[in-house]
């Protein structure tokens, strides 16, 4: 039976040619078995497979070792939006994995194993595939992976042990569903330069290898449920920029050791982008002008400039917001996120030479003692979170330093004092200190002064106090409902003459009754009662 005999069979369903030596060309649009639902040529020859988006009802296919090198199959495959299970493995296709595989939304098992497959697997190609459970991509060339994103899917289980991602720079895991502790799986992955684990359920520890990861720049772990101390092996990252260890369950003390990681230190300082070049001779310009000498402005970038990719993107919460922030972006934004842990302790004064981190949030654990007035030293610090602690004393005056501060909350602590009210802070209102009765200042409309006057009994300044009362305006108002009452109630009488008669009889029970318990006979005299109401109404 020739394939041209199969032109005959429009119906069918089931097609399997596997283990035959099968070679040449197939055409599949030529076949028109556009009714196919299973196609099977496992460990046949053919080299040339066209039209594979004519079986357009296809819901599994199987190219299990059939030698192919053809990468325009997969593009027809691309077509397939039936498709639920793809066998690609041992074959010779190379280059990157084609990003229209995303097309393929139905799909539920995917085998692209024992191929000459290379380049990068960002997320926009697996994110689609929301039914997909099972996905190989071993045996290929991603032994030259840089980028990996599987971001946003419903990954589960542990991290794989391995340490074979040598050349893998940026790697984003994050919001999945992967449990347990943090593997091996980057031990070898000295050129890593993001590692974002973030909002998954990892427990445990940070392990030690970590550590090592000399050219990591980004470090994502916030979210999960680790444990412990934060180790002071993070310490040797000194080339960190942004760090987020929130939302885990992270305790003891602070590090004191956490100035010795860059934070934007060796990006660019504030004289980075300019410098003055006096080699320059005398201006040609004015050369009648003594000791004129113009100096060259040049303009100096930091060796990490170009250092992250441009598809390479993080998420870190600042400013009481989460940011994204994206390719040459990430050079210029610094920040330490230890937020929502149970922390204890004072701030190290450490924290001070922390002079080119942009955002620092402590705020949600159970951290004590005074504001370090070394914080002043943080002159490009954007947004200090200190909330929801335990701090005490008064907020460091030398605060009002920061001339960059733009978002600063202490609110829900045991502060004291009067509030800075200058610089930048005369900017902030009274819900950035909250929770802290011992703070006064203008600010707050609350005098430092226990003796001084309250601002509404002050007659020479107009100061409008929430909830104050009018008393005169009470009263008056008080009177005129009274009288609305007593009047409408004298009209319904005169209108009415049922309410009239039985407000008088209720007037004559009260007085009767009123007797009869005066003379000390109230229960025979209630019976009398009743009959003298009963009598009057009759007379009425």
């Amino acid at each position: 039976m020739g394939l041209d005999e199969f032109k005959r069979l429009e119906k069918l369903e089931f097609l399997d040619l596997s283990g035959n030596q099968l070679s040449g060309s197939l055409s599949f649009k030529e076949l028109k078995l556009e009714s196919l639902k299973v196609l099977n040529l496992e460990y046949t020859n053919f080299n040339k497979l066209s039209d594979v988006e004519a079986l357009t009802s296809l819901k599994a296919l199987s190219l299990y070792d059939i030698g192919i090198n053809d990468s325009s199959v997969l593009q027809g495959i691309c077509s397939l939006k039936n498709l639920h299970e793809l066998d690609l493995s041992r074959n010779n296709f190379y280059g990157p994995v084609p990003m229209c595989f995303r097309n393929l939304t139905s799909l539920r098992l995917l085998d692209l194993s024992n191929n000459i497959l290379s380049g990068n697997i960002p997320a926009a190609l697996i994110t689609p595939l929301v039914h997909l459970e099972y996905l190989s991509l071993s045996g290929n060339l991603f032994g030259d992976l840089e980028f990996l994103d599987l971001s946003k899917n419903q990954l589960i289980g542990p991290l794989p042990a391995c340490s074979e991602l040598t050349s893998l720079k940026f790697i984003h895991l994050h919001h999945n569903m992967i449990s347990g502790p943090i593997s091996n799986m980057l031990s070898g992955s000295f050129n890593l330069m993001t590692l974002d684990l973030g909002y998954n359920k990892l427990s445990g520890g940070i392990p030690r290898y970590i550590g090592k990861l000399k050219e990591l720049r980004v470090l994502l772990l916030g979210g999960n449920e680790l444990l412990g101390h934060i180790p002071l092996h993070l310490c040797q990252l000194q080339n960190v920029t942004i760090m987020d260890l929130s939302q885990n369950k992270f305790s003891g003390p602070l590090p004191t050791c956490f100035n010795k990681i860059s934070f934007g230190s060796g990006q660019f300082s504030n004289d980075a982008f300019f410098t003055y070049d006096p080699s320059f001779g005398e201006s040609e310009s004015f050369p009648g002008y003594p000791g004129s000498h113009f100096l060259a402005m040049e303009i100096r970038w930091s060796e990490y400039y170009k250092i992250f990719s441009d598809q390479e993107n993080v998420i870190f919460t600042t400013k009481s917001r989460s940011e994204r922030y994206a390719g040459n972006l990430l050079n210029f934004m610094s920040g330490l996120d230890l937020s929502c842990n149970q922390l204890i302790g004072a701030i190290p004064p450490e924290f001070g030479d922390l002079r080119h981190i942009r955002a620092l949030n402590l705020s949600h654990n159970y951290l004590q003692g005074s504001i370090p007035s070394r914080l002043s030293m943080l002159n490009l610090v954007e947004s200090l979170d200190l909330s929801y602690n335990n701090f005490s004393g008064e907020i460091p005056s030398e605060l009002a330093s920061l001339n960059f501060l733009s978002i600063f909350n202490v609110s829900y602590n045991n502060l004291s004092g009067r509030v800075p009210d200058t610089g930048e802070f005369a900017t902030f209102d009274d819900s950035n200190y909250r929770g802290n009765p011992g703070l006064c200042g203008p600010l707050l409309k609350r005098s430092c002064n226990p003796f001084a006057p309250h601002p509404e009994n002050v007659g020479d300044q107009d100061i409008e106090v929430d909830g104050a009362i009018d008393v005169a305006t009470f009263y008056w108002s008080f009177f005129a409902s009274y009288m609305v009452i007593v009047i409408s109630f004298v009209v319904i009488l005169c209108v009415s003459p049922y309410y009239r008669r039985a407000w008088s009889f209720y007037i004559d029970y009260w007085i009767l009754s009123r007797f009869y318990e005066y003379c000390g006979s109230r229960s025979s005299e209630k019976k009398q009662t009743w009959k003298v109401f009963n009598w009057n109404l009759r007379r009425r």
